[in-house]
């Protein structure tokens, strides 16, 4: 007798403290594993690691009788069928509804942890599973009508819209490649995103600051509070944005992971492009004095600064910045004061008040003229005019005598 139990493998406990909830399908003693779209956590669970949620287990009683539906067809009163030729069946009849995308995606994302930015990509299927209210799409439900839908989701919030849809486009085509051959006429996946067309952000005019507004956030006190013994989260905030203001706009993965300082010049390696550039994105940024106490308030054992030390990760520190800069920014009188502004507001402060040359500005933000490409070839790297340029514009910021 053929039957079905909806449970979670004990010692397959996920990096997020989860369980995948699977189907266990018995017949004439034999045992094999049905994975679905759910997950538990130890909440989910009673002592003894069976379900308790009545959600999980009203929708996994769903799953189970569409299950019995399929065996009832095979009539295994009369055929004497092998366990695994109905899971083979079971699985066929699967296919037929459609291939499931999420789990598509996930699987590219686990063959591609290389990417630099593969945790947006998982980011972005959460997003997508959380429009959907569930965690199994099918790819064809993923077509321009509710890309769009979709989109319009995000409209609250620019970067998302734009990055996320991007990604959600880039999977999909994965997909369609992986899935479909078309030398010979093998097509699972009809469906096309060819006409959906994915949001551009403007973000350097969102998030650029003016001159009196950066003043503003130089001049908040700090708050003074401790948590743990540490700068709370207003301080580290406020601290890391003026940092990065007086660093070329130095972004939180550099000041995270920067080693090298000899007491006048701060040299690494951008992080985000130093992989993709013959020269590694090198900089060496000389230190304003205007910083220079912040840099010994946070210096660091085997970094510049101790970032490292007190957050275990990149993303704890991201986090603490941006709980931070939303006290900044009430203070400030800027509302959704955002830490990437720092550095659109340095460069477009300096081209357009401080009028800097746009390729100084360019060389200063570690960015590559295409134009100059060749002549780059022939020109050894040299720092002094960014960094002159930097000390002329942080002066003229932030000096009250400033005409």
């Amino acid at each position: 007798m053929a039957t079905f139990k909806l449970t979670i493998y004990k010692n397959r406990e996920r990096p997020d403290k989860t369980w995948n909830v699977v189907v266990r399908f018995t017949h004439d003693r034999k045992m094999r594993y049905i994975p679905t779209s759910m997950y538990v956590s130890k909440n989910d669970l009673t002592t003894s690691f069976k379900i308790k949620n009545q959600k999980i287990l009203d929708r996994g009683e769903d799953i189970i009788r569409v299950y019995r539906q399929r065996i009832n067809e095979l009539n295994l009163e009369l055929n004497n069928m092998d366990i695994d030729d109905i899971m083979n069946y079971l699985k066929k009849k699967e296919d037929n509804t459609g291939i499931d995308f999420v789990e598509f995606a996930n699987q590219w994302c686990a063959r591609h942890t290389e990417i630099k930015g593969i945790k947006n990509y998982k980011t972005a299927i959460n997003s997508l599973c959380n429009f959907f209210g569930r965690r199994k799409i099918l790819c064809n439900e993923i077509n321009v009508k509710s890309m769009k839908e979709y989109e319009e989701s995000l409209s609250d919030r620019p970067r998302a819209k734009s990055l996320y849809t991007a990604m959600i486009v880039k999977l999909f085509n994965e997909a369609r490649d992986f899935y479909n051959d078309e030398d010979n006429d093998v097509i699972r996946i009809k469906q096309s995103l060819k006409k959906y067309v994915v949001p551009q952000q403007n973000s350097a005019i969102n998030r650029a600051l003016t001159i009196e507004e950066i003043k503003r956030i130089f001049n908040l006190p700090y708050d003074g509070l401790k948590s743990k013994g540490l700068t709370s989260h207003h301080d580290i905030a406020l601290d890391c944005y003026k940092l990065s203001f007086c660093l070329m706009g130095m972004n939180s993965a550099d000041l995270y992971n920067c080693t090298d300082y000899d007491g006048e010049y701060i040299t690494y390696f951008r992080t985000k492009t130093k992989d993709r550039r013959k020269d590694h994105a090198e900089m060496k940024i000389k230190v304003h004095p205007c910083i220079a106490a912040l840099l010994k308030k946070y210096k660091g054992d085997d970094h510049v600064f101790n970032f490292c030390e007190r957050y275990s990760s990149l993303e704890n520190l991201n986090r603490a910045i941006n709980m931070g800069l939303k006290k900044v920014g009430e203070e400030a009188g800027i509302p959704k004061l955002q830490f990437y502004s720092a550095r659109h507001s340095f460069a477009t402060i300096a081209a357009n008040n401080a009028r800097t040359p746009l390729y100084i500005v360019n060389d200063m933000l570690c960015h590559i003229d295409n134009s100059m490409k060749i002549t780059n070839l022939y020109i050894k790297k040299d720092f002094t005019l960014i960094n002159e340029a930097n000390f002329k514009f942080i002066d003229y910021v932030l000096n009250k005598e400033r005409e």
